[in-house]
């Protein structure tokens, strides 16, 4: 019975990265839409930093965002660093946000998105030394604010069905 809990606790904590992964291997088919990657995974990485930051550590969030630049054929170190500075943000606001509505946290997760869309924006120009269009980060910001309520309904259902299944132990 010892090895089941922890293999059950073990997939417990692995659940949140490989759902992510999940999602962005998911995002990446082509369907024609720019920035869908990205805006899958600021979403994910952003409400897991809130209820699960243990399964959502920074190597894992580096491993995400390393994932993200190989699918979207980005600058490798964009998606990282913006994923990384999202998490670290969120971290740090992770006690007022955990308290907050669904609504405040979804103003700050939409002003998040914003600041990524801008980083993603920059770095690109600072590493092309091109002025990228912003068409694609405006499409990335738009589809992670209104993918986000969607996403974060489906994961506060995993996230209390964890929870649940950990109280029962």
């Amino acid at each position: 019975m010892g090895l089941l809990r922890r293999l059950d606790a073990a997939a417990r904590a692995g659940f949140p990265a490989l759902f992510t992964a999940f999602l962005i291997i998911l995002a990446a088919v082509p369907v024609g839409i720019p920035g869908m990657i990205g805006a899958v995974a600021l979403p994910c990485v952003f409400f897991w930093t809130i209820f699960r930051p243990a399964a959502m550590p920074a190597p894992v969030v580096f491993s995400l965002g390393l994932l993200q630049d190989l699918l979207s054929f980005a600058a490798l170190g964009t998606g990282v660093l913006t994923l990384l500075i999202l998490h670290g943000v969120t971290l740090r606001l992770r006690d007022f946000l955990v308290r907050q509505p669904f609504l405040a946290s979804w103003a700050v997760f939409g002003g998040f998105a914003a600041g990524a869309g801008v980083l993603g924006w920059a770095l690109q120009a600072v590493l092309g030394w091109i002025l990228p269009p912003a068409a694609p980060g405006l499409h990335q910001f738009g589809i992670a604010v209104g993918l986000y309520p969607a996403l974060a309904w489906v994961l506060a259902r995993l996230h209390t069905a964890m929870r649940r299944a950990e109280t029962a132990l």
